[in-house]
């Protein structure tokens, strides 16, 4: 028995590839606790670090809390708008910020050094959902420091866990896909 857990422990680490993989939501919309309690609880249980934010209406705050979340180290950001519903609906979005010439960048300019990333994200998520990225100017993503996207997403409450499976396999695609380079660029 003893050797069982020994040898559970140490194979746990491959079991949990992305345990240290840390996402921030930052919730938009109806913000459900019921909904946002069982998508906590679904991307826990699949081994990630789980930071919820509530979005805010206005700068200020939205400042504050972009703030917290740059300090965090976290992978990335999903500004989330999520809700049970009558459809099964998505909607997956990049910023259209761009960088500045600058060498202090603004505000606005912050999400675009990690637009690549984000576009990325975007198109590996939106494949899972089988639509389109769509370009739109994100409050949201705003002075966000890490790849971000919004994603909005209603689904039927027999759904609900078909839609975080297929976040998860977005999101599963897109930070492989950063170890692997990881490793190529210590190999060198």
């Amino acid at each position: 028995m003893r050797r069982l857990f020994v040898l559970v422990f140490l194979l746990f680490p491959f079991f949990c590839s992305h345990g240290e993989e840390h996402i921030v939501f930052y919730r938009f919309g109806t913000k459900d606790p019921g909904a946002w309690n069982q998508l906590r609880k679904y991307f826990v249980t699949k081994g990630y670090r789980i930071s919820l934010y509530d979005g805010a209406d206005n700068l200020e705050e939205h400042v504050e809390n972009v703030n917290r979340i740059n300090g965090l180290n976290a992978s990335l950001l999903i500004a989330m708008d999520y809700g049970i519903g009558d459809k099964n609906r998505s909607m997956v979005a990049v910023t259209t910020a761009k960088k500045g010439r600058g060498n202090i960048l603004a505000i606005d300019e912050v999400s675009a050094v990690h637009g690549a990333e984000s576009r990325e994200l975007a198109n590996l998520v939106a494949g899972t959902f089988k639509k389109n990225v769509m370009e739109l100017p994100l409050f949201p993503l705003l002075g966000v420091d890490m790849p971000g996207i919004f994603l909005w997403v209603e689904s039927t409450p027999d759904r609900s866990t078909e839609v975080f499976d297929k976040l998860h396999d977005g999101l599963q695609k897109y930070l492989k896909r950063g170890r692997k380079n990881e490793k190529q660029r210590k190999g060198q």
